[in-house]
Parts: C-alpha cells; sequence; structure tokens
C-alpha cells in the first residue's frame, strides 16, 4: 500500500499559486491562479490535478504521478473541519465521514490503481476553512462516478472541470437533490454529458 504520507518534519512546501483560492471549489479540491488542487497547495502535502493525472506533492520529496489510465477507483476521505481530519482528531472523536477512507488517516485519497495493482493512499493537508458537508457529498460522487464511468482523463481538462463545478456548486441542485442516489443521478447525468 503506498501511502505516500507527508514527512514528519519539515518546511512548508513554496506556494504554487498567489496563496488564495481564486476560483471555485468543491470542498478540499480547488482552482488557484488557474490550477487545480485538493487540499492545501500552501501546505506540505496536497494534490495537483493535472492533465496527465494526479500529482502528489509533499515536501522533501519527489513529485509522485498517478496517470488517469492508472486509476480503477477512487474514493474521498475528509471530514468538514480541519482538526477532524487529522490522525489525532480522527481518534480522539472516533468520527469517521461516511466515506471508509477516514478514520485516523487524516485527509486522503484512496485509490486501486493498475499497472502495477496497489491501493494508493495519497494524503493532502486540509485546508484551515470548513469544508461544508454537501461539497464534501458532491465532491466524493464526482470522482466516484467519473471512475466508474471510465471518463477519469475529464478531471485534468481545465475548461470541463470549472465548467462541472461551477455547475456542482450552485445551491439550485442541492435544493433539487434532496437524496443521496438523487445527488449521485445527478453527477453521473453531468458527467455523461459532458456538461
Amino acid at each position: 500500500m503506498n501511502t505516500d504520507r507527508p514527512a514528519a518534519s519539515g518546511t512548508a512546501a513554496p506556494p504554487v499559486g498567489a496563496g488564495r483560492d481564486l476560483g471555485p471549489g468543491l470542498g478540499p479540491l480547488v482552482r488557484v491562479d488557474g490550477s487545480w488542487y485538493i487540499g492545501d497547495h500552501e501546505s506540505k502535502a496536497y494534490l495537483a490535478v493535472l492533465p496527465e493525472g494526479f500529482e502528489h506533492r509533499v515536501t522533501g520529496r519527489e513529485p509522485f504521478l498517478v496517470p488517469w489510465k492508472r486509476l480503477m477507483s477512487l474514493k474521498l476521505g475528509v471530514t468538514s473541519g480541519r482538526f477532524l481530519s487529522t490522525p489525532a482528531g480522527g481518534l480522539l472523536t472516533g468520527h469517521h465521514a461516511p466515506h471508509e477512507a477516514i478514520g485516523t488517516h487524516g485527509s486522503c485519497l484512496s485509490a486501486m490503481v493498475r499497472h502495477p495493482y496497489d491501493l494508493w493512499s495519497p494524503r493532502f493537508v486540509h485546508h484551515r476553512r470548513w469544508y461544508p458537508a454537501p461539497e464534501i457529498t458532491l465532491l466524493h460522487q464526482l470522482l466516484g462516478n467519473i471512475v466508474d464511468l471510465g471518463r477519469v482523463e475529464r478531471l485534468g481538462d481545465d475548461t470541463w472541470l470549472t465548467s462541472v463545478v461551477e455547475e456542482l456548486a450552485a445551491d439550485r441542485l442541492l435544493r433539487k437533490w434532496r437524496t443521496s442516489k438523487a445527488v449521485a443521478d445527478g453527477v453521473r447525468e453531468l458527467i455523461a454529458r459532458g456538461a
């Protein structure tokens, strides 16, 4: 199992963007200066969403790229609050998100990858702000369904991802989709029609 865990010590990673979330976002997925990231891009561990795949960036290590074609499944493990998404917060509170990837492991993605087959669980640092629960649910559905539908490479298309995130973040959709099945169906429809 490859966790790509952040080093216990070290300096903060150099900022990639101007330091502010300038565009649309869903929970930990943010757009800064025209680039997409999962997690706090100014911290020691985060993921860059690139045209060729996810790149896990950890201070003191070489970036690790997982191409889109290697992803067989994808889940998000994160909580609304920064403390709850830490190993200590998960252990002390016994809090578990509805998605099994969270707990004492902190914020992470959980993916089954191929060639070679392995479980890839890159951790990332939670932003200082709270993530609204509906945004976490929508992002979880987007990541899982886009792999299931065989269109994961669309995550690397900035125009497409920006359009989908803007549409998913609209309050009207959250009011319209009142059940988890409705959310899953709505996200699948967005992916299928190309947004």
